[in-house]
């Protein structure tokens, strides 16, 4: 048996975030919390990291499968006192119009009991109204009870929890009040990540005191527990068969949109992570065979990753000479010739393909996505389908070079290329979580062993 909560909220916006944050913070301080996160999200899984000493895991139906979400689950949150699973957008918003990968769905994949976030400015009696609908709308979800948001005042909170507690019998774990101090930085992709605000211990620490102030933990920890089943526990191991070989991964404050599930891959297939830096480094890890690198914001940082001409350079060389290279969206982009930001100004990348990036100001690809691999690749091969998601606000343009991918919407016709290929180098806008295919980071490892041998022998 172990413990686990799913915060959830109303909608977007609604302080699901804050709430998750705050009580793994306060959680964090007597036990070990594991957190997880609904849905393709990489920022505010690193704010998780930040607060619990932990790595989150994130419950992508779309992209795992059920049969992976649930041992992703198990195999972590067996291992911890107490699970906090942060939901995603609206509690009932899945795929286009369906409740399929929403936080209720998967709080039921995984029989998890729900505190729902509500905001409760400028509301009375209909408070009871508004969750009511979240109850009845689908009653097989375990809705353990609410936390209010943007409360006016104690008086104001004794009012909605006298509602509540009368018209619906669930418990009232208590409330936030409104409060600016404890609003999060955001910009174009959601929260400003982690990475980039040294200065954020002193929001967090405001956060946790009205946490335990305002909200009764004692009450949390009571909610029952769910069974851990075995069927999912970690079995996996390293495959010795391989010979260790060792992969850069870029990781600064401009590329950091990885799945922490996904690294563990490379790491059980025979690999050594040693993370780099576009930013700072100005040459790539001795001894390496492989890159990785993931996506992030490489156009708030064009400036500084241009003008770190060695590093592009030395990435440049390796790729010409066959390294295999996996690249993401924001990795996709440092690859490109350059970067356009908004202002107009342009700066030069690592030129390995011969598409300029050119910021604009309205997302340009947003949600999940399936691409069917129509050439083989260094993970990949001809005929593959693979599901993952975009988003960005850029857009490529140039000569059209080797595309490996179509891609579309599910369910929708319109179609492009994507999965550019130059040499051993893969580069897309598509974000996958590698935990789903390992076979493919088998194949990209054993690529990087044939490249570690073929230099070794040339070296000889």
């Amino acid at each position: 048996m172990c413990k686990a909560v799913m915060i959830a909220g109303t909608h977007s916006g609604v302080g699901k975030t804050t709430v998750s944050l705050g009580l793994m913070g306060v959680l964090s301080k007597r036990y070990k919390v594991q957190p997880f996160k609904v849905g393709p999200d990489y920022i505010d899984a690193a704010y998780h990291r930040y607060v619990t000493g932990n790595f989150s895991c994130n419950l992508d139906l779309y992209m795992l499968g059920e049969q992976n979400l649930k041992s992703l689950f198990y195999k972590n949150a067996c291992n911890a006192d107490i699970s906090v699973i942060e939901g995603v957008m609206g509690m009932y918003d899945g795929v286009d119009t369906t409740k399929k990968g929403s936080s209720a769905d998967i709080a039921k994949i995984l029989d998890i009991p729900v505190i729902l976030v509500v905001d409760a400015s400028s509301m009375a009696t209909s408070v009871s109204a508004l969750i009511m609908g979240y109850m009845h709308y689908d009653r097989e979800v375990k809705i353990a009870g609410v936390i209010l948001n943007k409360v006016g005042s104690e008086k104001h909170y004794t009012l909605l929890k006298e509602c509540i507690k009368r018209d619906l019998g669930i418990e009232v774990f208590g409330y936030l009040p409104k409060d600016a101090k404890l609003d999060l930085p955001e910009r174009h992709l959601g929260l400003v990540p982690i990475y980039e605000m040294p200065e954020i211990k002193h929001k967090f620490d405001a956060l946790c005191d009205h946490i335990e102030k305002y909200i009764d933990i004692e009450k949390i920890l009571n909610v029952d527990a769910i069974e851990c089943s075995n069927t999912f526990r970690d079995t996996t191991g390293k495959h010795h068969d391989l010979k260790r070989v060792i992969i850069g991964y870029a990781f600064d404050e401009a590329f950091n949109f990885y799945y922490r599930e996904g690294l563990q891959v490379f790491e059980e297939m025979g690999a050594e992570l040693v993370p780099f830096s576009p930013l700072t480094d100005y040459k790539l890890p001795d001894g390496i065979s492989g890159l990785y690198i993931g996506g992030g914001f490489p156009e708030v940082f064009a400036e500084k990753l241009s003008k770190n001409e060695k590093m592009l350079k030395s990435v440049k060389d390796v790729i010409d000479a066959g390294m295999p290279v996996y690249a993401e969206c924001g990795g996709f982009m440092y690859l490109t010739k350059s970067i356009t930001d908004l202002e107009g100004n342009t700066f030069n990348m690592a030129g390995v393909y011969d598409f300029e990036t050119v910021m604009t100001k309205r997302l340009q690809r947003f949600g999940y996505v399936e691409a069917e691999v129509i050439e083989d690749n260094i993970l990949f091969r001809k005929g593959d389908k693979i599901k993952g998601h975009e988003f960005h606000h850029s857009i490529i343009k140039g000569f059209s070079q080797k595309a490996s991918y179509v891609v579309h919407k599910p369910g929708k016709e319109e179609a492009w290329e994507c999965g550019f290929m130059h040499k051993n180098c893969l580069a897309t806008y598509v974000h996958i979580n590698l935990y789903t295919y390992r076979e493919a980071v088998k194949r990209f490892v054993g690529k990087c062993l044939q490249y570690q041998n073929l230099n070794a022998f040339q070296e000889d």
